[in-house]
């Protein structure tokens, strides 16, 4: 099929969904359960990305279209294209793949960087349309496009994007901030199942917005990913029975390692459905943790340095070098462009919030954590 009426096409059977994120109205078109299913799943409750249903029937600011092709079709597109103008975009940090402009249209090639199956996106105003095998990983691109695409209204609005899972506690998020493999997510999770009023936020990349004197924190929502010794330290059992929809880690995975590679993925969906942790998508910041998930260290909870917290705070500032989505080859066009986040604004504001750094290595030492928290945030 032409690119021209690929680009303008609707799949048979489709539904529409209207989403506001922010003050943007997109609109989502797909015939495929599997994609439909995985938006709602990813995107539960609804404010995850500030991304929100809506019935307003007012003209879009974005269209998403999801087009099931054969493999042969997804092929024959791109060849078709390969003698247009030829040049490279960033789908992720690092990772580079061909786009071919066409006039008015320009084609990407989707390919996963753990996959040879090999999807399209054409681009063209106000619209992008996906090209994919009706496959599991095909459809999944239509959930990555919205996550791309609300990532780039909120660093417009000016949003501070930290490295860090959360948690909420009495109506307060609070902040688990850590290089790669402190122990973030086990940390707030565990923390999100003990406490009485908890509940969990988000994993790896969390929103702020500066709302007067106060920070609003939102979810990104990107799966929790934990592994098997995670799960033993908050003294989960029964997860290999769970019908996750991204499978148990198989034979010969280092997933049962303390802290293996391979881990186990749950969408918020499943995290609320396997955990039974209440997830909240957005809620004001009340403090940070600064924590460290080690079998062989002693158990502690105290305030940190205010050094060692502007450091680790700095280093896993993703608005200073954001390392998931790297250019905007989408081009999103927003309504205006808010003020950069000030990093040195934030570690001014957390001065007044508690700020704590913990230790942590089996089930009895976050139970400890649970107790030493609350007296820490005075309850």
């Amino acid at each position: 099929m032409h690119v021209s009426r690929l680009a303008a096409a609707s799949p048979v059977g489709a539904n529409t969904r209207r989403l506001q994120i922010r003050d943007h109205r997109v609109t989502v078109v797909t015939a495929s359960a599997g994609a439909a299913g995985l938006v709602s799943e990813t995107f539960y409750p609804e404010g995850m990305l500030s991304v929100f249903g809506t019935e307003e029937t007012h003209e879009s600011d974005l269209t998403i279209v999801d087009l099931t092709c054969d493999h042969a079709e997804i092929r024959e597109l791109l060849q078709a294209v390969a003698t247009t103008t030829q040049g490279e975009y960033e789908l992720t940090r690092n990772y580079r793949l061909p786009r071919f402009d066409c006039g008015s249209h320009t084609v990407f090639r989707l390919q996963d960087v753990n996959s040879d199956e090999v999807a399209a996106l054409i681009r063209t105003d106000r619209r992008v349309t996906i090209v994919r095998p009706p496959t599991d990983l095909g459809d999944r691109w239509l959930t990555r496009i919205i996550r791309d695409v609300a990532t780039r209204y909120a660093k417009a609005d000016g949003s501070l994007i930290l490295h860090s899972s959360a948690f909420v506690f009495d109506g307060g998020a609070y902040l688990v901030i850590g290089d790669s493999g402190a122990g973030k997510s086990t940390t707030a999770i565990a923390l999100a199942r003990l406490l009485a009023s908890g509940g969990w936020m988000g994993n790896d990349r969390i929103h702020l917005d500066s709302n007067g004197p106060r920070y609003q924190v939102t979810a990104c929502p990107l799966p929790l990913a934990v592994n098997k010794g995670s799960l033993d330290v908050m003294g989960v059992t029964g997860f290999q029975n769970w019908p996750v929809r991204a499978g148990i880690p198989g034979p010969g995975s280092d997933w049962d390692r303390f802290q293996g590679e391979d881990k186990l993925k749950l969408s918020s969906r499943e995290v609320n459905r396997y955990l039974g942790v209440r997830v909240v998508p957005e809620a004001v910041l009340a403090g940070v943790i600064l924590p460290a998930v080690d079998r062989e260290a002693e158990f502690f909870c105290e305030l940190a340095k205010p050094d060692h917290a502007a450091a680790v705070i700095t280093r896993n500032c993703l608005s200073l070098d954001d390392n998931l989505y790297g250019e905007d080859w989408l081009e999103v066009t927003v309504r205006r462009r808010g003020a950069s986040p000030s990093l040195d604004g934030f570690l001014d504001h957390i001065a007044n919030l508690p700020v704590l750094s913990c230790s942590v290595g089996n089930a009895a030492d976050v139970a400890r954590l649970m107790v030493d928290f609350q007296h820490a945030v005075g309850v």
